[in-house]
């Protein structure tokens, strides 16, 4: 067998919808298999970068980016977002989110990285895949910045994070709360990642601009607040940058904010709207960060160094960092 080859794993879960159909299996795009509820399939893939996802009739998963180590084994979990049998109720939570999926045929699905290893050899059941020579888009990860405030706007902003960690692969997306180890300084670390990412996402939210310290000043107003930090570097270095406005907030005027963000206003917004639309607002700010993407800097993206994610949960790691902050696994 191939030497250069990873071994992909997933699991369909079990629940109270189809379980009687298969999905389908979509690897890099192409459909190559079928999945039974309760089963398991592997498959033998080039190290690199491939795109996983599952479908069913219209309803199609947002797909799992994966970039594989040679040995290593990654393990997915699908199911569709409906109550699991077995558990000895049907709750109206679980009913409301199957509802709800239904009627958004990308949201049916969920697919997530449950566990991985490396230096495994790949296992003798799994099936030899070779990716196509065309792919719709690019395998190239986008590094997205995501800046915000807690105070603000966390709730709302951990929902975002998850939807685009879903479409672009969860070690795509910078949080500093996911993504700054403990006992690493923080300035540093936030312009590093800014100077090597492709796109910053600046949440707003009704109090971005006004938020006070514990004396009662400003944030904005001082040269060390960590969101002005944030986005005066991204513009500092020319980093494409896409203002989204949650919550019913607006655009700061003009002249609430320091003249090193002057050229903030002037930039058009992505608007993210209370439920039931919300599904809808993080659709367009996916498409508009592949807008942004453009192909000179996914030709960047891939000639860059290799960076390095947790093997259990896909974090991205520091290249001093010894544990997973995210599933404290160590590393």
């Amino acid at each position: 067998m191939t030497t250069n080859l990873a071994t992909v794993e997933i699991t369909r879960a079990r629940s109270a919808l189809n379980v009687l159909r298969a999905y389908s299996v979509l690897i890099d795009g192409e459909k190559v298999d079928a999945l039974d509820a309760g089963a398991t399939r592997r498959y033998a893939l080039p190290a690199g970068a491939h795109e996983i996802g599952v479908a069913m009739d219209f309803y199609k998963s947002l797909p799992c980016a994966l970039t594989l180590r040679e040995g290593e084994t990654v393990r997915l979990e699908c199911g569709e977002k409906a109550p699991l049998l077995g558990q000895g109720r049907l709750s109206l939570r679980g009913l409301g989110d199957a509802l709800g999926s239904m009627l958004s045929p990308s949201d049916y699905f969920y697919l997530r990285v449950v566990g991985g290893e490396t230096n495994a050899a790949p296992s003798d059941d799994a099936t030899p895949i070779q990716p196509p020579r065309a792919h719709g888009r690019a395998v190239a990860e986008p590094m997205i910045f995501l800046s915000y405030r807690r105070e603000d706007s966390e709730h709302i902003t951990g929902r975002i994070r998850d939807r685009l960690g879903t479409h672009f692969g969860d070690h795509a997306i910078f949080r500093d709360v996911d993504s700054i180890p403990a006992g690493m300084d923080f300035v540093r670390k936030v312009e590093e990642t800014i100077r090597a990412a492709r796109i910053l996402v600046a949440i707003i939210g009704p109090h971005w601009a006004d938020a006070s310290d514990r004396q009662g000043r400003r944030r904005l107003e001082q040269a060390e607040d960590p969101v002005r930090f944030e986005l005066e570097t991204a513009l500092g270095v020319g980093l494409p940058l896409i203002p989204v406005l949650v919550n019913n907030a607006r655009m700061p005027e003009r002249e609430a904010l320091p003249d090193s963000l002057a050229a903030l206003p002037t930039i058009n917004a992505v608007i993210i709207p209370p439920e039931p639309y919300f599904t809808e607002g993080v659709k367009r700010l996916a498409s508009s960060i592949e807008a942004l993407i453009t192909p000179q800097q996914a030709a960047a993206a891939l000639a860059s160094p290799r960076r390095q994610f947790c093997i259990a949960c896909g974090n991205r790691l520091a290249p001093d960092q010894a544990f997973c902050t995210r599933c404290g696994q160590r590393v």
